[in-house]
């Protein structure tokens, strides 16, 4: 009876792939982060654009209303942006550490995403306020 070992050539093409995979989530998961960071300045540049506009104009407590629910709208998206880049990254080479920092990540992370977007509906339900 013979086993079947992998041969050497097929050892390294595993190796590669494996190495070109893990160059790939990297890739990913920073133009993730990427898109998050620049999400959550645009809003921010956003709110402080509407802020300054609007707030001579209209009562200051709408219109702040109405600047937190749109900010909290870009920074729900960014979160989950941000989750998605970790698990990426984490995918490729799952070790314990690396799962039990995304387990506290996500998380922390869901927790976050759950009560904005939790105060977002209140906001919009309580107001009748829509997204534009």
């Amino acid at each position: 009876m013979r086993i079947n070992a992998p041969s050497i050539a097929e050892d390294s093409l595993f190796r590669r792939l494996e190495m070109g995979l893990a160059e790939l989530a990297g890739i990913v998961k920073v133009f993730l982060e990427l898109i998050a960071i620049l999400l959550i300045v645009y809003a921010i540049g956003l709110a402080l654009h509407k802020f300054i506009r609007h707030s001579r104009r209209s009562n200051f407590d709408t219109v702040q209303q109405l600047l937190r629910l749109k900010l909290g709208r870009y920074l729900i998206l960014a979160l989950e942006l941000l989750l998605a880049a970790d698990i990426v990254a984490t995918a490729v080479s799952p070790t314990w550490d690396a799962i039990g920092r995304l387990a506290a990540i996500s998380l922390i992370r869901t927790f976050l995403n759950y009560f904005l977007e939790r105060e977002v509906r209140e906001l919009e339900t309580r107001k009748g306020w829509e997204m534009e």
